[in-house]
Parts: C-alpha cells; sequence; structure tokens
C-alpha cells in the first residue's frame, strides 16, 4: 500500500477535521411545535438539601408573521401519577416517566391552562430572540412586574432565558432568572439536554423533548392538587 506524501495527509487530517461530524449543529434549529421539559434540581435552602427534585412543564413555540410566541404552561397531567406526587406533595426523587407516561408525552402532553403563559418576541434565529420590555412605572404607590424572555444562540446550542423584575417609585427593582442552557442536541432534534439555574440558587439539569401537539385535560382529569384532596378524603371517611 503506498502511503500518503508527509503534507498531503497533514492537509486531509486538517480536512477531516474542520468538516462538520454527524450531529453537529450547523444550521437554525426549528422551536415550532411542542416541547415537553423535565428539570431535576437540588435546593441548598431545604431541610433535604442533597434531594432530588423535579418539576415539569410543557414549551409552544409557533410563528406569528415575523415574530416567535413562547407559551409555558406549568401544569402537565397524567391519567397515571406513579411517582409524582404523594400526599398532596411532589416525590422527592428524581422522577422520570414510565412507559405508559412516556406514551402519554409522545402523543402529546395535557395541560391545565390555568397558570399558562404567552410571551412574543422579536428577532431572528441569527439574532436571537427578546420579548420587549416596558419602561419602568415609578409610583410609590404601585408595585410593578415584569417578566422577560429572551432565546438566544439558535444556531449552536441553545440558551432559553426568563427573567422578572419587580419594583416601585420608591423600592428599586429586583428579580431573578431561570436559564436552560443547552449542552447538546439529540439526533434528530428531538430531544435536547442541558443544565438549568433559577436564580444562582436552584441548579440542575433538564431535557426537552419533541411530542405532538399539546393536548387539553380529559373531562374526568383532576389536577395533583384534586386527586390528592380526595384520597385524603377519602381515607378520612
Amino acid at each position: 500500500m503506498t502511503s500518503l506524501p508527509y503534507k498531503t495527509g497533514i492537509m486531509l487530517l486538517a480536512f477531516l477535521w474542520l468538516w462538520p461530524h454527524p450531529g453537529q449543529a450547523n444550521e437554525s434549529l426549528d422551536l415550532t411545535g411542542t416541547w415537553y421539559v423535565l428539570i431535576h434540581y437540588q435546593d441548598p435552602e431545604t431541610a433535604n438539601p442533597e434531594a432530588t427534585r423535579w418539576k415539569d412543564l410543557v414549551w409552544v413555540f409557533g410563528r406569528k408573521g415575523s415574530r416567535l410566541e413562547w407559551t409555558e404552561f406549568p401544569l402537565v397531567a397524567f391519567e397515571d401519577q406513579t411517582g409524582r406526587f404523594e400526599n398532596r406533595q411532589r416525590v422527592l426523587d428524581a422522577w422520570k416517566p414510565n412507559p405508559e407516561q412516556l406514551k402519554t408525552i409522545e402523543n402529546g402532553p395535557r395541560v391545565n391552562e390555568r397558570g399558562s403563559r404567552t410571551k412574543t418576541l422579536r428577532g431572528s434565529d441569527a439574532q436571537g430572540w427578546s420579548s420587549a420590555r416596558r419602561a419602568p412605572r415609578r409610583s410609590a404607590n404601585v408595585m410593578s412586574y415584569e417578566e422577560t424572555v429572551k432565546i438566544e444562540d439558535l444556531e449552536s446550542l441553545p440558551l432559553f432565558e426568563r427573567s422578572d423584575q419587580v419594583g416601585s417609585g420608591v423600592i428599586s427593582e429586583e428579580g431573578g432568572a431561570t436559564r436552560y442552557q443547552v449542552t447538546e442536541i439529540k439526533p434528530g432534534q428531538r430531544r435536547m439536554i442541558g443544565h438549568y439555574e433559577r436564580d444562582g440558587r436552584l441548579k440542575g439539569t433538564f431535557e426537552m423533548r419533541r411530542t405532538q401537539d399539546v393536548r387539553g385535560l380529559k373531562k374526568k382529569d383532576k389536577t395533583p392538587n384534586q386527586r390528592a384532596a380526595e384520597a385524603l378524603q377519602k381515607s378520612l371517611e
């Protein structure tokens, strides 16, 4: 077998190194659609700082002309609550959906619309997206609250951020931010994983899973609190 000249070999290695590898991001991620988000984190200011806690929510992204709409549903419903709630409290464990729960997610997660919120963002995939921020109120008698959201780096590893500010004419603005920094995009762009952080205190990981369109509650569906209240009532009878 004839060996390549030294310089030719070096150039070939450089070419292979710079060529995009399978799964490497080289175009903007299309966010449009429904995403189920599962978060695992620890809270150092609780009685059990080492306990792994969980929460989940659903994000829906849609285009509206040149703008992007981001809707968040914080209440996700499952008929099978295994591993999620006990005695009206979230289970202190790194809960992950079992096969039946995963099927519910993939077919389109069911949500309670209570507490949902929608933000309209301006920008572009290349430059990033951000909601508009209003001029702060300076009245001494009125407390103002404002939430802003932004999405950056859709052409590489996306960053999702939701921040809030509270203040008035006599109280300086205070606020916090929740950040979801993607560190890996799974093949086919159906899943993303990354680091989660809220107000610099809660830290952990998250996973985003692309699903079918979001679905509302069935008539027989109840929120976790309603289910827990009914279970408690039955235990007292």
